[in-house]
């Protein structure tokens, strides 16, 4: 499954590094963000449904917003 996330990331420099971390604590699953997209888009996929708040709760602990975006 691909999940969306609405940030608050706003440089490519943050975004480097919190894929870095995201996959090393995620390592089966991908991380692409999207600065262009006015909702700083974050996609990660594949996800299980009992990671979408493991991946909420890093990005918050780190200083970010991150939100599911409903679609």
């Amino acid at each position: 499954m691909i999940e969306v996330f609405k940030t608050t990331v706003h440089s490519r420099e943050q975004s480097t590094k919190l894929v870095t971390l995201l996959q090393r604590t995620f390592p089966e699953t991908s991380f692409i963000f999207d600065l262009e997209d006015c909702d700083k888009i974050l996609r990660a996929e594949p996800v299980e449904s009992y990671q979408i708040d493991a991946i909420k709760n890093k990005l918050t602990d780190l200083g970010f917003g991150c939100e599911i975006l409903e679609g």
